[in-house]
């Protein structure tokens, strides 16, 4: 595989809209457009990043795909218009559903994944993926070095988390304080962890499993440098 000396990176966020997310709607908005704002900025500090962003908001109504590898650039900050709780949580549905488009957008290329799942309560509503298919899934996307991380807050977080195969888990206390504390820790791994993803896609060698490996080592302690 040739090297490049641009580090394709894919930054996605999968974030609940059920109606339970309606007392922090406002901190959930400003969290993301902050997160975007962190991830331009490190592209900007860092032109060998190629920084693409998916972002889905779920609830029973739909999961909207806001935007879908997006260059950093070209994603804007969104709104109330984007993001409008209501209704019920379809978890598995969302998860299942956005994974399996981002490997196959993926698919070939030489590029780093992380994920981010932010929710307020249990699977309620899915219809098409299973708890069991969703963990198959996210085992299988771990092992090609993807980085995912559940956050929650109202739920048994930790219990959730290892049903699904996820190790990277934070636990957030659903107040407007705390939501915005949990944004700036998930922001200050985020940008740890671009850091280096990049160094990993750039000085890699034609061993592609050995840059597999360095990236499913340095994904799995995502959020042990914070407190």
């Amino acid at each position: 595989m040739e090297t490049t000396n641009k580090a394709r990176i894919y930054n996605v966020i999968i974030l609940d809209k059920s109606g339970s997310m309606s007392s922090i709607a406002r901190q959930a908005i400003d969290g993301v457009n902050e997160t975007l704002g962190a991830i331009r900025s490190s592209q900007l500090r860092d032109p060998e990043q190629d920084n693409r962003v998916t972002l889905v908001a779920f609830c029973g109504c739909e999961t909207r795909l806001i935007y879908e590898n997006v260059p950093i650039a070209d994603a804007s900050d969104i709104s109330e218009k984007d993001y409008k709780p209501c209704c019920m949580t379809p978890l598995y549905d969302a998860v299942g559903t956005t994974l399996t488009r981002t490997r196959k957008a993926t698919t070939g290329e030489k590029c780093a994944v992380a994920v981010t799942i932010i929710t307020d309560g249990y699977e309620n509503a899915s219809r098409e993926f299973t708890g069991p298919a969703v963990r198959k899934l996210i085992e299988e996307c771990r092992n090609q070095g993807w980085m995912i991380a559940y956050i929650g807050a109202d739920h048994d977080v930790e219990a959730v988390a290892a049903d699904l195969s996820i190790h990277n888990v934070l636990n957030f206390n659903k107040s407007a304080e705390g939501t915005q504390r949990m944004f700036a820790q998930e922001r200050r791994s985020k940008l740890r962890w671009l850091g280096k993803m990049k160094g990993l896609i750039i000085d890699s060698d034609a061993d592609n499993d050995a840059m597999i490996d360095a990236m499913r080592s340095e994904s799995a302690g995502y959020y042990d440098e914070d407190d």
